[in-house]
């Protein structure tokens, strides 16, 4: 097989091709939607996955698409499967970027647009080291499927399907995550949360996604006269999963709405309370507010955010993101949270759980990627459990084991909260896609003797 040396050479020839590759991807807002004629996700999100299907034939890969919902690239016809796992929609660019959503900027060693960390910038990092193992002459005695989907940050539905018509690979890891190996996944529950009916004189909206921490809110205040006023917030957008580092708009409205309403006085009991439990579900991540913080050994303290506020019919409605540890129950979860909405007037609307998932970390398949990591980078690292929601979740015998991410990019030059997976200005470091790419060509090569 080559030399680490051959990898090394490989990659600085290869580098200006990889971030082209990306680019193409990245240029393509595929934001997972409605169907649009035989798309069942969109156009933009068939279109992506025929780019990768593109992208993956130049290699001289197997390749074929799944439904328009996944592409499926094969190297290798062994009976035994290594699924590799990524998506390839994206959430809403949402707003306040300095660069261009979609189109992959470069400034120096960082790409920056949406997809480029999440998780189009890690797929093509994994395609290129099998691309270099094909290259090399490797003929793999197992069957390599990277599987990319393009409905993950929705419902998943995408892996569902494919399952429900294709057998489970043996074993699978998924590129959307940090190394060295993630072995389990915290539980998801999303909540919509709805007021009584309100008077009127306040509309509140913010927030685009509802596994996204806002930046930006808003609210119309309707004053005595047929008057209004606007009240705009701005926070630290970023991902719910880790609200570290955040600060959540719509938590910071509620603050400046009361602020204002002392001096102005048009909003109603009801009204008032809505603000005042908007800043409970919206105001440090992690459930202290709403009483159902809680934490295990395992995989560290449950978050909530509020994420997205909207009116419909004279009601707030806010939607929240829950993350809770997999030693938890979302059942308690749920009557903890009931009570404390109780209070200040709202109802749980609907509440939807997606169970923790969990591999054993001792087994050879997590030591084996685990070992290929510390080959690469030797840092001393050990396998963890994360809040998360990746495929790995809906996949037998799955692990996420992906690029790590970089947590201060004001060091790369973008402003306080700029930079993350769900965040203006997304962004990923070219030399961390390059490591990758080492510990991939690593983990399949041993994969491949497991």
């Amino acid at each position: 097989m080559a030399t680490d040396r051959e990898l090394e050479v490989w990659l600085s020839e290869k580098e200006n091709a990889m971030v082209e590759d990306i680019a193409a991807l990245v240029e393509i807002p595929s934001i997972s939607g409605e169907s649009e004629g035989s798309a069942p996700y969109g156009r933009a999100c068939r279109e992506v996955l025929l780019k990768i299907l593109e992208i993956g034939s130049r290699w001289g890969f197997s390749c074929r698409s799944f439904e328009d919902k996944c592409a499926v690239i094969q190297y290798g016809t062994g009976t035994k499967t290594i699924g590799i796992w990524g998506h390839l929609d994206v959430v809403p660019e949402g707003t306040g970027w300095l660069y261009p959503p979609f189109s992959c900027s470069r400034e120096g060693d960082i790409l920056i647009g949406r997809g480029v960390q999440d998780n189009k910038g890690p797929v093509v990092a994994c395609m290129y080291a099998m691309g270099y193992l094909k290259e090399k002459g490797m003929v793999p005695r197992v069957t390599f499927l990277q599987i990319l989907g393009c409905r993950e940050e929705v419902d998943m539905e995408d892996v569902v399907s494919y399952l429900n018509e294709n057998p489970a690979p043996d074993m699978s890891f998924v590129t959307d995550c940090a190394f060295p190996v993630c072995y389990g996944e915290k539980g998801i529950c999303r909540v919509e949360f709805a007021s009584e009916k309100l008077e009127g004189n306040m509309i509140l909206s913010g927030g685009n996604a509802v596994n996204s921490i806002p930046a930006y809110a808003k609210a119309e205040l309707r004053l005595l006269g047929g008057r209004k006023k606007e009240i705009w917030a701005e926070g630290i957008s970023g991902h719910a999963a880790f609200p570290q580092g955040a600060q959540n708009a719509l938590g910071i409205l509620a603050e400046k709405i009361y602020s204002e309403d002392k001096n102005l006085s048009v909003l109603s009991e009801k009204e008032r309370a809505v603000l005042e439990f908007l800043d409970k579900a919206c105001a440090d991540g992690f459930g202290r507010e709403l009483n159902i913080d809680c934490a295990d050994e395992f995989s560290g303290a449950l978050t909530a955010s509020g994420t997205v506020v909207r009116m419909e019919e004279e009601r707030a409605v806010l939607d929240m993101d829950i993350r809770y540890p997999i030693t938890a129950k979302a059942e308690k979860i749920l009557e903890q949270l009931g009570r404390t909405a109780g209070e200040y007037g709202f109802s749980i609307r609907s509440f939807k759980d997606d169970p923790p998932s969990y591999v054993d970390k001792n087994t050879p398949f997590v030591t084996c990627l685990t070992n290929a990591y510390e080959e690469i980078v030797k840092d001393g690292k050990k396998p963890y459990v994360m809040g998360g929601g990746t495929y790995a979740r809906k996949i037998p015998n799955a692990v996420g084991f992906g690029p790590g991410l970089q947590s201060d990019w004001e060091k790369a030059g973008l402003p306080k909260g700029h930079g993350s997976c769900h965040s203006a200005d997304e962004a990923q470091s070219l030399s961390s896609l390059k490591t990758a790419v080492r510990i991939y060509v690593k983990a399949l090569q041993n994969l491949n003797e497991l």
